[in-house]
């Protein structure tokens, strides 16, 4: 048992410093168009979404569309991220009881971690999946940004099936529609995902529109397809799948994108990543 997950990339991805990542964050929110606070009635009815976890120097502006949208009184926040290494189990739930990050700890939600353990025949709670991972860690200052007292559930996806993202994404909906266990309404499930790696400009922004418009459909068997079919380089597909399961089952009625660019938007280079944020409203 690890009964703290410390920081992973604190010092690369984003800055070790309380302060400065501070500083850090505000600037990643005063780019978006709600500005650093602001929130509208209409994001309370927010059920899940699509968030890159780059540096926050490239893709922090584009998170922080979403996480500006959240409300301070969310309670949970179901964060599937990819395992890019493949190491230790391929679907693992974390058995810490408290993830750090300069900001401060964030609570592991361990009751519905034994719910969705029980639920999910693949799910393994394991903390080697997820040391020196950063696709979800990166999310947790943005969160510990935005909201008041939170707890989350880290899942760490590497290969899994078209049926285990089906199935997961099932499990994820009927846990937040478990009364014991908060309600829907107290609950975002966010997937982590960059989008192209390491085309021109001009591609990424052809072969990112060709992912987006299944995501934007809410489509998750379609983008599981469309990215094997064309070698798209979308690391998350699968927690990108697995939340838009979830988010059909809970009663999706609208989808947006609120943000795409590429890391050469920020730096010039030859070669870029993509990024994009996507809401999926009730």
């Amino acid at each position: 048992m690890q009964p703290i997950r410390p920081p992973a990339v604190a010092g690369s991805f984003y800055p070790s410093d309380a302060e400065e990542l501070k500083t850090v964050l505000e600037n990643c929110f005063v780019s978006n168009p709600l500005g650093p606070t602001g929130r509208t009635a209409a994001d309370l009815t927010l059920v899940a979404g699509l968030v890159p976890h780059a540096g926050y120097i490239y893709s922090g502006p584009c998170a922080a569309h979403l996480y500006a949208r959240l409300a301070g009184t969310l309670k949970r926040v179901i964060i599937v991220g990819v395992n890019h290494w493949s190491r230790g189990h391929r679907a693992a739930l974390s058995p810490a009881d408290a993830w750090q990050t300069p900001l401060g700890n964030v609570p592991v939600d361990q009751q519905f971690n034994a719910f969705l353990e029980q639920r999910v025949r693949f799910l393994k709670n394991d903390a080697f999946a997820h040391m020196g991972e950063h696709s979800i860690e990166v999310q947790l200052p943005f969160l510990q940004r935005v909201l008041d007292e939170f707890v989350f559930v880290p899942i760490s996806l590497a290969d899994v099936s078209e049926d285990e993202c089906a199935e997961l994404g099932a499990a994820l909906a009927e846990g937040c529609n478990k009364r014991e266990l908060a309600s829907a309404a107290d609950t975002i499930i966010v997937a982590s995902s960059d989008l192209s790696h390491y085309l021109s400009p001009r591609k990424t922004d052809e072969i990112d529109r060709v992912a987006l418009e299944p995501v934007l459909n809410r489509d998750p068997a379609a983008l599981l397809s469309v990215v094997e079919r064309s070698a798209i380089t979308m690391c998350g597909v699968r927690p990108t799948a697995v939340m838009l399961h979830a988010a059909n089952q809970l009663g999706v009625g609208r989808t947006r994108l609120l943000k795409h660019y590429h890391s050469g938007a920020v730096a010039p280079m030859r070669n870029v990543v993509g990024y994009a944020t996507v809401v999926l409203e009730r």
